[in-house]
């Protein structure tokens, strides 16, 4: 979290400090018993322990030592404050995870635009999901509790790649413990590109090699421009591509498609300085009940032509094609619409044109 509020990461002085303050905080609360926050950690690191001394190097000075950690705690301090990572990361956690259940980490309040906190948060909720599948693992290697199989996801892969440098390093370290802690791991971004644009060389290097990891790719509709740099790490035939390229068009103008569009002058130029239609030919227009469903239809418009759509990948073998359907259950709650705002703005200029 420090490297992505820096944009940089800790210097080999700092990662010692910070290790040895973690250490020190450990030993602590386990005689207490009591979970620690953010601000203990800061405490310990202003606390100057003998440990925590002997890697920052003060020579015995204590004005040595503050002026070597002011800038780690500075960058503590805000993950105390009242600041959005503060607000965040400062507080004790409210929820007790039950690795008997699945459980998932919901960030849809973090705004978009806050793309470091969404970092900084996806990057800690994936790191507490492995360390409650190593906490199952030693549970069951003692013979505590029976072995449990997990299922990992890690979404939004590409927003924590381009925080800043060195946290590919944090990811690459996550995503090869699949086999060791026994899981298995499934990884989302949206292009190969954005997966590309991280700082550095190195560390487009490394983003790449997890992308070339991934033993099966599931893949949805993609632009062309998009084929080159996935094929680095895809095997595609020329169909393949096509095929991906084909899903990314937007949908058909009308239901019935494009081919059965028909356009004439009288189209392009019809007057649009008269009102076509009244309030009391519309109402009388709705009576029609096929006319009522359409007219009230949040997808007055084919679906595109790639939703749903995509290829199993496997090595260099012909893809499987596939189409996702939406459960019954997942229709009506509508939990994977992400348009829900253009259906209501839709809505609401129907109410206002005719009751319903």
């Amino acid at each position: 979290m420090i490297a992505i509020l820096r944009k940089k990461p800790l210097d080999e002085r700092e990662d010692q400090i910070l290790d040895r303050c973690l250490t020190v905080l450990e030993a602590r609360h386990a005689e207490s018993g009591t979970v620690p926050v953010m601000a203990d950690l800061r405490q310990v690191l202003k606390d100057r322990p003998q440990e925590v001394r002997e890697v920052a190097l003060d020579r015995g000075n204590d004005a040595r030592y503050d002026e070597i950690t002011e800038p780690l705690e500075s960058s503590l301090n805000s993950l105390c404050g009242s600041g959005a990572f503060g607000q965040m990361f400062a507080r004790p956690s409210t929820n007790k995870i039950d690795a008997s259940r699945p459980m998932v980490f919901d960030l849809s309040r973090i705004s978009q635009s806050e793309s470091d906190l969404r970092a900084a948060t996806l990057l800690a909720c994936w790191s507490i999901g492995t360390g409650t599948v190593r906490t199952s693992n030693m549970l069951a290697d003692d013979g505590v509790i029976a072995r449990q199989r997990f299922l990992l996801i890690l979404d939004e892969l590409w927003n924590t790649l381009a925080a800043g440098p060195g946290i590919v390093d944090q990811v690459n370290a996550l995503t090869r413990l699949n086999r060791e802690m026994g899981v298995g791991q499934i990884m989302a971004s949206h292009t190969p590109s954005d997966l590309m644009a991280v700082r550095g060389e190195e560390d487009r290097a490394k983003a790449k090699g997890i992308m070339d990891r991934c033993g099966i790719k599931i893949l949805g509709g993609l632009a062309k421009s998009e084929m080159p740099l996935l094929t680095e790490s895809v095997p595609l035939s020329m169909r393949e591509q096509e095929q991906l390229a084909a899903w990314q068009d937007p949908p058909a103008w009308n239901r019935r498609g494009d081919e059965a569009m028909e356009y004439t002058n009288d189209d392009v130029f019809a007057s649009t300085d008269e009102l076509t239609v009244n309030d009391v030919e519309l109402r009388a227009w709705l009576e029609d009940p096929e006319n009522r469903e359409w007219y009230f239809d949040d997808r007055t418009t084919s679906p595109p032509p790639g939703q749903g759509k995509f290829f199993i990948k496997v090595g260099a073998r012909a893809g499987i094609p596939f189409s996702m359907e939406f459960t019954p259950t997942e229709r009506r709650s509508q939990v994977h619409d992400t348009e829900k705002k253009w259906h209501e703005a839709k809505f609401r200029a129907a109410q206002e044109r005719g009751e319903r």
